[in-house]
């Protein structure tokens, strides 16, 4: 069954509209609509307790194993019930997922949440299963309109690293990715609107061009220097539930993470025309090193 919510949020952007909002009885689940003044589409399933394989790529392929051994999958548990998202590894405790994914105001329960490493099928054991320890939203993270949406996570053990659990490797200040670079992003959720993986639910992979910036802003016009745009107008993009998952992108013969898997069209994922949004980790270098630095000096003293 689906409803509609209207949402008064003039408070939380900065021209008065109202939200709309999709509720799914059955899944437990909602996203954003949009709103009545202005054509910014949200998340593609804000507060993703959406399909429960995580976010897949239509169009997408299945992954070797061993290909992305950065990217991790995490099962959140909070007060509105269980999801999954995207996400990937940084250092042997700390991992980079999307804000919206861990949303304080949902009161995460890291006791009772928990993220796979080294996993190629969700059906096949994972190489480590870790508990959380600490969450860290980007501290202007706006849920809403998913302004910096960009969350950093803890795991309660930490790793140690093989040839199926790597570290991601992050942009460097030169590095510049512009329209029409090849780039991938990978999976293991839905494959196009309503389909869902089947079989072993194995890793899937999909290669896009990033999309130039003018282009885009006539499809969201709220998008900001935060964000990026990829996708294929023939209808290749990220789908529903895996939020977080990286976009990356080769770099003088390594893949670097690019973006963040954010949100996409309200009219659903894959359509022609349309790219999906991802937050531009260049952007916050400042918030994920200060976040690791001085979780790392606390407890060196402790």
């Amino acid at each position: 069954a689906w409803t509609s919510i209207n949402l008064d949020i003039s408070q939380s952007v900065s021209i008065h509209q109202t939200a709309v909002w999709w509720l799914d009885t059955d899944r437990k689940s909602y996203g954003f609509l949009g709103t009545t003044v202005c054509n910014f589409a949200g998340p593609r399933c804000c507060r993703v307790v959406c399909a429960p394989g995580s976010e897949l790529y239509r169009g997408g392929k299945d992954a070797q194993k061993g290909r992305w051994p950065w990217i991790v999958y995490l099962l959140i548990t909070d007060n509105t019930g269980s999801f999954s998202c995207g996400g990937s590894l940084l250092t042997e405790e700390w991992v980079l997922t999307a804000a919206h994914c861990v949303d304080p105001n949902d009161n995460p329960i890291p006791d009772n949440s928990f993220i796979r490493l080294g996993t190629h099928s969700l059906n096949e054991p994972s190489v480590f299963y870790r508990t959380i320890s600490r969450i860290v939203s980007h501290p202007q993270y706006q849920r809403f309109a998913l302004l910096h949406d960009i969350a950093l996570v803890k795991m309660r053990e930490k790793v140690s690293f093989s040839s199926l659990v790597k570290p991601m490797s992050l942009p460097k200040p030169s590095d510049n990715f512009g329209p029409g670079s090849k780039c991938f992003v990978a999976g293991w959720g839905d494959v196009g609107n309503n389909v869902k993986l089947s079989g072993n639910r194995t890793l899937q992979e999909l290669k896009l061009p990033i999309v130039k910036r003018s282009t885009c802003k006539k499809k969201f016009p709220d998008l900001t220097d935060n964000m990026l745009c990829a996708g294929s107008i023939k209808g290749k993009d990220s789908c529903l539930g895996d939020s977080g998952g990286p976009l990356v992108c080769p770099s003088s013969g390594v893949l670097v993470q690019v973006g963040i898997v954010s949100f996409g069209d309200i009219n659903g994922c894959a359509l022609k025309g349309f790219p999906g949004v991802y937050t531009r980790v260049k952007r916050y270098m400042d918030f994920i090193s200060e976040t690791i630095t001085s979780d790392r000096q606390a407890s060196a003293e402790a």
